[in-house]
């Protein structure tokens, strides 16, 4: 299957899904090969996938964690520069359940790959002073992982480059 991402000129439109995955004042985070930011684990949800089965797969193939009973907090429209892109992101975000087996220790706590990138996962402190020193794109996600809400919420969010 091919990934629901579109390409016209300097412009992409992108469809993603991602965890939300936090214990004890921290929440999970993914940074990819030597990026200068962390984001959400997830990944592109494909052609013909709805986005809650994106979200099984993505955690099965970057956390090789099967999630039980994801809850869908946002529905974001993320507008944003990126790679010397212009994008118009949709954005799944789902509460996750913590693996099991992903170690809660300081730092990098478990590494992967995916489509040939190295994976760097870590837990960071989810305090509002704590996440504003954390390069967490999108940036908006920096307030909204400390209280979810308990239905999702879709919003439109454009990040002040755009």
């Amino acid at each position: 299957m091919s990934n629901l991402t579109f390409d016209e000129g300097n412009e992409r439109v992108n469809v993603r899904c991602a965890g939300i995955i936090r214990h004890e004042n921290h929440v999970l985070v993914v940074r990819e090969d030597d990026d200068d930011f962390v984001c959400l684990p997830g990944g592109r949800v494909q052609r013909g996938e709805s986005s809650l089965d994106a979200i099984h797969r993505e955690m099965d193939e970057e956390l090789n964690a099967q999630i039980k009973t994801p809850q869908l907090r946002y529905v974001l429209e993320n507008f944003f520069w990126r790679y010397g892109k212009r994008f118009h992101e949709f954005a799944f975000y789902y509460e996750v359940e913590k693996p099991q087996h992903v170690p809660f220790q300081p730092g990098v706590c478990i590494t992967g790959e995916d489509d040939g990138k190295t994976l760097s996962f870590e837990w960071v402190q989810t305090g509002p002073d704590a996440l504003a020193t954390i390069n967490l794109h999108p940036i908006s996600m920096r307030t909204r992982i400390l209280d979810l809400p308990q239905s999702f919420v879709h919003e439109c969010v454009v990040d002040p480059d755009y």
